[in-house]
């Protein structure tokens, strides 16, 4: 009896690094999905790619936190003479892990993003239409050494029309 008391109470106590693996699995293939993101970034829109007129800039994707967390941080410079720039945090959340964002700029603006995966190197950050207000997508898709951004904005109950466009390099 005292065997098998103990013999589960070890089984039982290797359920939890068990499941952690798993999640850990899971973790991984999708920071794997976000590979074609990593790095230094320069990007530029003409000018009727954003309400601003043409701009300029530059962004990066870097794991942090011993790859916990993905950081973005970027900054744009537009021919209107405004300056943006901002933070977006990409995390694992729940079980099973689900990759979802935080982004903050310098307007004030706070979205939570939900991610998926279309296709290899394509991501779309999108905003959780449950929430009061617009509705936001982020997308990147990689073509070639190209990466190409999209942000869409939609009223509650539109359709989303595309806000700003652009064209980065890798550094």
């Amino acid at each position: 009896m005292r065997a098998s008391v103990t013999l589960t109470a070890i089984l039982l106590s290797a359920l939890p690094i068990c499941a952690q693996n798993a999640a850990g699995d899971t973790t991984d293939s999708t920071w794997k999905k976000l590979d074609f993101l990593m790095g230094k970034w320069t990007g530029s829109a003409g000018a009727t790619d954003t309400p601003q007129g043409a701009g300029h800039g530059g962004f990066s994707f870097e794991a942090e936190l011993n790859g916990k967390i993905v950081v973005r941080r970027n900054l744009a410079d537009y021919g209107a003479g405004v300056h943006h720039e901002d933070l977006m945090v990409i995390y694992m959340d729940g079980s099973p892990a689900t990759p979802r964002a935080i982004y903050f700029d310098t307007e004030g603006h706070v979205i939570r993003y939900n991610l998926t995966f279309p296709a290899p190197g394509r991501v779309a950050f999108e905003s959780d239409g449950t929430q009061p207000g617009p509705r936001y997508r982020l997308t990147y898709l990689l073509d070639g050494s190209a990466l190409n951004g999209k942000f869409e904005v939609a009223p509650p109950g539109g359709d989303y029309k595309t806000y700003l466009s652009w064209t980065s390099k890798r550094e």
